[in-house]
């Protein structure tokens, strides 16, 4: 007992102790660059959980010991320690770049760090924009974000990018394109003149219940484009970065096509062998050469008996190496960022001159200036500016990717026409679709000529220390014009006589305003932080479009005016889009660890009729630190999320208008308008778990489903009951997306000399059509006139290709036997087809089209689009002044519809029809192989798998340090020299040219579709 009361009475004496030497600690925390008290800092003494928030006036008060360590974390800033020696402890936070790499401002009611998300929104850094600098923004985002599918839809010099944020909402005929914020400009305009260099960094808002906030231009997803303000440099210093670089690009590979012939040949083609193809049947003239149109010749070559395509061709020229050369790329920019005690400036300029690699193919150029300023003229008011000036020229290529896989191979692409032109235009006697393309581009003189402006110019006012409002005013002004022009001594197609010239002008010009006022609010009461904004944004954008075309023959040759023409025509439209939209944010986040988000936002667009023009959009969001509550050995982080938000699509100018066609100035029913359009609405649920663990690995999974109903369809109407009008736009159709992400970063070393970092990205994506009140229907590029073959149908996968099927069993020809026929009268041949018993090897061995129940050619699903899933390997290793990066892209699955090989097979250039070499009685004829090209009806045989492994991107570098540069003493901060590769290596089993073509949702690989090139360059860059 004596000894239990001397315990607690020391007990007691300890407890007394040190409540003796705890005290109340206050203080104010501002900001070190203006001064401001900063809200909703973190205070915590060191190495004990829990701890407070600065309030809106920067105060904070806390209980703690004398000697204990008090910790001020905020996000965006350097983590500050001071040890207690008194009651009062006052401190200045400092700006972090570092940090700031990883705080969200996009989609949210404030600046918030990447922990305290409550919806998925994905930040790409500087770094990893530049490890391989992109020609263009567009460009830099495959492989990198989960959820996100691009494609180089053009593939020529300065082509565009089709981008996509998880599944595509949108039924044919509205596009998938993600609205595009630049520094908070609203773009109509594209990406693919935004240079990389002046990005700071993206932000990629990928589902409707993160892009709820943007409201009815965001069912498509939201990409935020930050460029550099030079905040993140030094106070009082000033920076110059110099960059070039030079790469060369070709064709990753060839298409291998046939180099033998199944006509008949004469008796003395030998002796012509190295000057042309002598045919039997065909009278030739004297001194004949070449392969090319002649009016002397006389006759026609026939089939040989055997119908191989096993006979030599007197010449055999690879034209693919004859069209496609060496492209180049040249890029020099110049930037110089300061920074004062009062103001930040980001001036740079970018020249960029893109070659492809067609022959006589002119390119892309591209001059970019830019102008960013943020000044605080006093400590209650900030004034910013951004400013973008694009110019690009450009010029197309008027033939290549399909005129030189069909053409046969002794055609000389580099005779002279009869005249002296060069590049004889009709390179086949025999066939006058075969054109030279090298003629085209020779003697086409076009051009795509924009201007373009951005700017934007705000200011902000801090009014108290919980409340703030900023204003801005954003313009985008473009410029098109085109021109092409063919001039009078222009051969027509068959080489008969000239086209007597022809002219094409375009011109548009498109000007946006937009004017937004945000009063931004912050405020804490005990352990709640609060953070909301009002806003208002009113929109307005006009557009007017001319058209006017010479033909009939130059009057006066050498005279490119279109008064010069026989014949003129002209068209010209204007568009004026007005709109006002209110929106209202809140985010509640107690106690570090409780998050929510809410959201209203209400859209009035002059694009809908007066009767539906405003409408709701809205999202609420919820997230749980639990790593805040709990402590779990190796967890560092560890949070569970959910969200729930809509996001809409505007229609197109013309839905709610009626249209009509004038012929002889007789007007004709067209297009019914429908002032009754609702925006075309997505509602997406994503739930997301985050988890740091190790000190050194991060790991991010989203499941996000949604729904977008009142698609804009473009239905058939009965036109006697609606004023002669066939066709009206309505709201109908519904698509269902599923999305899975997973993410997982990794910093496996980072020490003093070496370190390895890597990001892995995951996705999965879904889509079904699940409602279609109309008949089943085709969409998709026909591309020189191929046919439709994704099919829209309720209950069907969105990307299902449909089309003809062959019997591949002796099963399936049992169900379809013709009247007097066994199941002994055929089999299955060398290939896996049915074919009638005895004919392999002869002219009559043909595959057999299945049929259905009814005895029709059996059509249903052949192929899907979509991937089975895409993976993204990023790896940077650096050792000392040493980098290494690269980016592996995969995907796996999906099919691709190989149009450009059917086509081939109709001229005989497929190399599966070349015979020769092949052993007596495994040869194929070439009927066998017409029998699949079908004349282009849609079949399975020509649907290819479309996976592939690519090395996306790679670069080898060294920095030289400024100890290093001791010969400039300091001038030279680093200079940085990298050996940088895109598209290096692509494995794939698929025959064309590249399996990533066309579109994200529609992969076809017509006749004028472009792959994309591989590429080597250098680059140097240099700061001072």
């Amino acid at each position: 007992m004596k000894k239990l009361l001397q315990s607690l009475f020391v007990s007691l004496l300890f407890t007394f102790s040190v409540m003796a030497q705890e005290r109340t600690i206050t203080g104010t925390v501002t900001g070190s660059e203006d001064k401001l008290p900063l809200p909703g800092v973190s205070v915590r003494i060191k190495g004990v959980k829990g701890g407070t928030l600065t309030g809106a006036d920067g105060k904070y008060s806390i209980r703690a010991s004398s000697g204990a360590t008090l910790v001020f974390t905020s996000i965006g800033y350097k983590v500050i320690e001071r040890v207690i020696t008194g009651s009062e402890i006052s401190v200045a936070l400092e700006a972090d770049e570092n940090v700031l790499s990883e705080v969200i401002v996009s989609g949210v009611a404030a600046a918030t760090s990447k922990e305290k998300l409550t919806v998925s929104i994905t930040k790409l850094s500087e770094a990893q924009l530049t490890a391989v600098t992109a020609t263009s923004i567009g460009n830099a985002l495959a492989g990198k974000v989960a959820g996100v599918r691009t494609s180089s839809s053009g593939g020529g010099p300065g082509g565009s990018v089709d981008i996509q944020l998880r599944g595509n909402n949108n039924l044919p005929g509205v596009g998938s394109d993600p609205l595009i914020l630049l520094d908070g400009i609203i773009l109509n305009g594209g990406i693919s003149a935004i240079n990389s260099d002046d990005v700071e960094s993206m932000e990629i808002i990928k589902g409707a219940a993160g892009s709820a906030l943007y409201g009815s231009r965001a069912g498509n997803g939201v990409i935020s484009i930050i460029t550099k303000r030079g905040k993140g440099l030094s106070m009082n210093t000033t920076q110059v970065t110099l960059r070039n670089e030079l790469a060369l690009s070709n064709l990753a590979d060839k298409i291998d096509l046939a180099t033998h012939h199944p006509y008949r040949l004469a008796t003395d083609y030998l002796t012509y062998v190295g000057q042309y193809t002598r045919y039997a049947g065909v009278t030739y003239p004297a001194g004949y050469r070449g392969a090319g149109y002649d009016p002397g010749i006389s006759g026609n070559r026939a089939i040989d008996t055997d119908h191989y395509a096993d006979n030599e061709y007197g010449v055999v020229n690879d034209q693919q190496d004859l069209l496609f050369g060496t492209g180049t790329n040249y890029t020099n920019y110049a930037a110089v960022s300061s920074r004062s005690e009062k103001s930040n400036i980001f001036t740079s300029f970018e020249n960029n001159a893109q070659k492809g690699v067609i022959k006589d193919a002119s390119g892309y150029k591209r001059q970019n200036f830019r102008l960013n300023l943020d000044h605080q003229i006093a400590p209650w008011l900030k004034l910013s500016t951004s400013n973008l000036y694009i110019n690009t020229k450009s010029s197309t290529a008027n033939g290549g990717f399909w005129t030189v896989i069909i053409s046969e191979p002794d055609a000389d692409f580099l005779q002279p026409n009869t005249d002296g032109q060069p590049y004889y235009i009709r390179v086949n006697q025999f066939n006058g679709e075969q054109t030279n393309p090298l003629y085209g581009n020779h003697k086409n003189q076009n051009s795509n000529m924009v201007n373009r402006w951005l700017g934007n110019y705000s200011a902000n006012a801090k009014f108290t220390q919980w409340a703030n409002l900023d204003v801005s005013h954003s313009i985008e002004i473009q410029n098109y014009d085109y021109y092409s022009y063919n001039p009078y001594d222009t051969w027509n197609s068959t080489a008969t006589a000239y086209t007597l010239g022809g002219l094409s002008k375009e011109s548009s010009k498109t000007s946006t305003n937009n004017t937004q006022a945000t009063l931004n609010l912050s405020g804490k009461v005990a352990d709640l932080l609060i953070k909301g904004k009002l806003s208002y944004l009113y929109e307005d954008r006009k557009y007017d479009f001319t058209r006017a075309t010479g033909s009939g023959g130059l009057k006066y040759a050498g005279v490119p005016q279109l008064s010069n023409f026989t014949t003129i025509n002209s068209t010209s439209s204007t568009e004026v889009e007005k709109a006002e939209n209110y929106f209202a944010i809140l985010s509640l986040d107690f106690k570090d660890r409780y998050l929510f988000d809410g959201m209203f936002r209400y859209d009035g667009s002059s694009l809908f009729g007066p009767d539906s023009r405003w409408n709701p959009y809205f999202r609420v969001s919820g997230a749980y630190r639990i790593s805040q509550d709990l402590t779990i050995p190796g967890i560092d982080e560890f949070k569970i999320r959910a969200a729930y938000g809509t996001a809409g699509i505007r229609p197109g100018y013309s839905y709610q208008y009626e249209y009509f066609t004038l012929t002889n100035g007789v007007p004709t029913p067209s297009q019914k308008g429908n002032t009754g359009l609702k925006p075309s609405k997505t509602k997406e649920t994503e739930f997301g778990l985050n988890v740091n663990f190790l000190k050194k690995f991060t790991f991010e999974g989203v499941y996000a489903k949604s729904t977008t109903d009142d698609q804009f369809l473009n239905v058939g109407i009965l036109g006697f009951l609606n004023g002669g009008f066939p066709n009206e736009y309505r709201n109908a159709g519904s698509i269902e997306s599923k999305t899975l992400e997973l993410t997982l970063g990794a910093n496996w070393v980072n020490n003093q000399d070496f370190s390895w970092t890597s990001n892995v990205t995951f996705s999965r994506i879904r889509q079904k059509i699940t409602s279609l009140p109309i008949p089943p229907y085709l969409y998709g590029s026909t591309d020189g006139g191929g046919a439709q073959m994704f099919y829209i149908k309720e209950g069907e996968t969105y990307g299902a290709m449909y089309g003809n099927d062959w019997v591949r069993s002796l099963d399936q020809m049992a169900a379809q036997l013709p009247a007097g026929k066994t199941i002994g009268d055929y089999e299955v041949n060398s290939e896996g087809y049915v074919i009638d018993k005895g004919t392999q090897g002869l002219a009559t061995e043909k595959a057999i089209k299945l049929k259905d129940a009814t005895g029709n050619n059996w059509y249903g699903k052949i192929g899907d689009g979509n991937a089975d899933f895409n993976l993204g390997i990023a790896n940077t290793f650096k050792y000392k002044g040493f980098n290494l990066y690269f980016l592996v892209d995969i995907k796996k699955g999906g099919d691709i519809y190989n149009s450009k090989n059917q086509w081939m097979t109709r001229d005989y250039r497929n190399v599966a029809m070349d015979m020769s070499g092949v052993p007596d009685g495994q040869k194929k004829t070439y009927d066998y192989f017409v029998n699949f090209y079908d004349v282009n009806v849609i079949n399975t045989y020509w649907v290819e798998d479309a996976s592939y492994i690519k090395f996306r991107e790679v670069a080898l570098g060294y920095t030289f340090s400024t100890k290093q540069l001791g010969l400039f003493k300091g001038v030279v901060k680093n200079i940085t020299a990298k050996a940088i590769g895109r598209n290096l290596l692509t494995i794939s089993d698929y025959k064309g040219y590249d399996p990533e073509v066309g579109s994200v949702s529609q992969p076809y690989d017509g006749i004028n579709k472009y792959p994309n090139y591989r590429s080597f360059g250098f680059s140097l860059t240099a700061e001072f």
